[in-house]
C-alpha cells in the first residue's frame, strides 16, 4: 500500500500544532488547580472546623472530575468519527474540531466567571461543557501528530529563505528501521531535478517537542494563570478571593478566544491531500467508523499498548494537577493557616500560603517534565530503545515516584508536603508523566496502514484515558478524605500494570 504525504505543511502549521497543546494544557492546569478554592470561595461550601467534614472538598473535587471524564468518554469516540467523516468530505476535520473546541472552553469559563452560583446543577453543567471543549482539543493531538508524520514538513522550513529538498516518504515502519536511507533517484520525470530522500517516519521528535510545549503551558499556567487570584487581591485590597477568582476566569475566557483565532488561522488544512491506495472515500456512519476502529484495535497490539499508556498518562496528568493542590490545601488547613483564630474561614487571605505553595509544588513537577521531554523523544526514536521500551521505562519511573510519595513519611491523618522527599517524588512523577504522554502518543500515531481511521483510534485512545481519570478522580477523591495520598498509591498500581503489559508486548 502506497501513501502520498500531506503537502505544503508549513512552519506556521507546525507552530500552531504545538500552540494547541500549550494553550489547552495551560487552561486545564488552571481549572483543576483552582477548583478546591473555587468550591469554597465562590460556591460557598465552607467546612466546619473540628468536624468530620473538614476534608470533604476532596470528595466534591473527585465527583466533578468523574462527571468531567464521563463526558469525555462519551464525546471522544464521536469526535474521532466526526474527524474521519470530515476528512472524507475534504473539510479538514482536525483543524475544525481542535480550533472550535476553544470556543466551547471559553463558554464554560465564562459560565464559571459570571453565572455559576451553586454546586448543583451550575458547576456540574459548566464542568461538562469544559470537558467537551478539552476533549475536542486533546483528542485531535494524536490525529494532527499523524498528519504531521505523514507530511512533507521539515525543520529546515523554518529557514524560509532556503528552498527545501523534496522528500519521498515510505509507510510507517517499526522501531528497528533506520531514520534516513541513502539518497536515490526516482524515475518520475517530474522529480528529475530534485534529490529524493527516503525517510522512515519517526515521530518521537515531534511528540517530544509537543511535550515541551505542553510542559511550557503547564509552567506558564502555574506561574501566571494560577497566581492571578492572589495577584488581583494583592493589588486590590478591597477585593475578596471570590472576586479575584472570577476575574481570573474572565482572563482565561479571553485567552481561549485568542487561541481559537490562532488555531483557525494557522492549523494545517488537509483538503484531502492524503491519497491512500485501496481506501474508499465514501461517506460512512459514525457507528461504521467506530466499529472499524474497534475491530482494528482488537487485533493490533500497538493500539492496545497505546490505549493502556493513555490510561496511565491521563490519570497521572490529572492526579498531579488535582491532588497535589488538594494535598497542600489539606495540610495548611490542618495546621490552622486556612482559618482565623475564631474558627471562621477568612475571606481574602484564606489559604493564601497554601495556594502559593501548591503552585510551587505543581510547578516543580511540570518543570521536570519540560526539561526531560526532548530526552523522551530521543528514546522513542532510538533504534535501541523505541516506543514500547520507552513506555515501559516511563511506567517504572512512575511506579517509583508514586509509591515513594504515598508510602515514605506518610500517615493516614496528614502529610507534610514541605519536605525534600516530597519534592523528589513529585519530580519523579513529573518525569514519568511526560514520558507516558510522549511514548503513548508516538505508539498510536506511528501505527501503519490506519490513517483512514486515525480519528476513531484517537477517540478510543481518549476513551481509555478517560476511564483512567474516572477511576483516579472518583476512587482517589473518595479515599483522599481518609488518606490524602491514596490517589498516588492507586497511580503506582496503574504504572505497575503498564510495565507488566509493556514487557509482554
Amino acid at each position: 500500500m502506497n501513501y502520498n504525504k500531506y503537502v505544503n505543511y508549513s512552519a506556521l502549521n507546525y507552530l500552531a500544532f504545538n500552540y494547541a497543546g500549550f494553550a489547552c494544557i495551560a487552561i486545564i492546569v488552571f481549572l483543576t488547580a483552582t477548583q478546591p478554592f473555587y468550591i469554597k470561595e465562590v460556591i460557598g461550601i465552607t467546612p466546619k472546623p473540628g468536624t468530620s467534614k473538614d476534608t470533604k472538598i476532596g470528595h466534591i473535587v473527585g465527583l466533578l472530575g468523574f462527571f468531567d471524564e464521563l463526558t469525555a468518554m462519551v464525546v471522544a469516540p464521536l469526535l474521532g468519527a466526526l474527524n474521519d467523516n470530515l476528512n472524507i468530505w475534504n473539510y479538514s476535520g482536525s483543524k475544525i474540531i481542535q480550533s472550535s473546541s476553544f470556543i466551547v472552553i471559553a463558554v464554560s469559563l465564562l459560565g464559571f466567571a459570571v453565572m455559576c452560583r451553586n454546586l448543583v446543577p451550575d458547576m456540574f453543567i459548566f464542568r461538562i461543557i469544559f470537558a467537551i471543549g478539552v476533549t475536542g482539543c486533546m483528542s485531535m493531538v494524536t490525529v494532527v501528530l499523524n498528519e504531521l508524520t505523514m507530511s512533507d514538513f521539515l525543520f529546515s522550513k523554518f529557514l524560509f529563505w532556503r528552498r527545501p529538498k523534496a522528500v519521498n516518504y515510505l509507510p510507517l515502519g517499526d522501531d528497528s528501521q533506520e531514520d534516513v536511507l541513502p539518497p536515490s533517484r526516482e524515475t518520475d520525470a517530474d522529480d528529475d531535478d530534485e534529490a529524493v530522500v527516503v525517510v522512515d517516519k519517526k515521530n518521537g521528535k515531534y511528540a517530544g517537542i509537543m511535550g515541551v510545549c505542553t510542559g511550557l503551558g503547564a509552567i506558564f499556567s502555574v506561574s501566571v494563570f494560577v497566581t492571578l487570584p492572589v495577584k488581583f487581591t494583592d493589588s486590590h485590597p478591597d477585593w475578596t478571593m471570590k472576586e479575584g477568582l472570577k476575574y481570573s476566569y474572565l482572563i482565561l475566557v479571553a485567552f481561549a478566544l485568542v487561541s481559537f483565532g490562532v488555531l483557525f488561522s494557522f492549523l494545517y488544512r488537509t483538503r484531502g491531500d492524503l491519497v491512500v491506495d485501496e481506501i474508499t472515500t465514501t461517506k460512512k456512519s459514525y457507528v461504521e467508523l467506530l466499529k472499524e476502529g474497534f475491530e482494528f484495535s482488537k487485533t493490533d497490539k500497538q493500539a492496545q499498548l497505546a490505549y493502556m499508556g493513555a490510561f496511565v498518562a491521563r490519570s497521572t496528568t490529572v492526579a498531579t494537577s488535582m491532588f497535589i493542590p488538594l494535598m497542600v490545601y489539606e495540610w495548611y488547613y490542618n495546621i490552622g493557616e486556612c482559618k482565623t483564630g475564631n474558627g471562621n474561614w477568612a475571606g481574602k487571605i484564606s489559604c493564601h500560603e497554601g495556594y502559593v505553595f501548591s503552585a510551587i509544588l505543581t510547578g516543580v513537577a511540570q518543570t521536570v517534565a519540560l526539561v526531560s521531554a526532548p530526552l523522551w523523544g530521543y528514546l522513542v526514536d532510538s533504534p535501541r530503545v523505541g516506543k514500547t521500551k520507552t513506555l515501559a521505562i516511563s511506567g517504572v519511573i512512575g511506579l517509583i515516584g508514586n509509591m515513594g510519595l504515598s508510602l515514605i513519611n506518610s500517615s493516614f491523618k496528614q502529610y507534610n508536603p514541605k519536605t525534600v522527599i516530597c519534592f523528589v517524588n513529585v519530580s519523579i512523577i513529573g518525569l514519568s508523566q511526560i514520558g507516558l504522554i510522549i511514548s503513548s502518543m508516538s505508539v498510536l500515531s506511528g501505527i501503519p496502514n490506519a490513517h483512514n481511521i486515525m480519528g476513531s483510534l484517537s477517540g478510543f485512545y481518549s476513551f481509555c484515558g478517560g476511564i483512567g481519570i474516572m477511576i483516579i478522580t472518583s476512587l482517589g477523591g473518595f479515599l483522599s478524605d481518609y488518606w490524602i495520598l491514596s490517589p498516588f498509591f492507586i497511580l503506582g498500581l496503574f504504572n505497575l500494570g503498564l510495565v507488566a503489559i509493556s514487557i509482554r508486548s
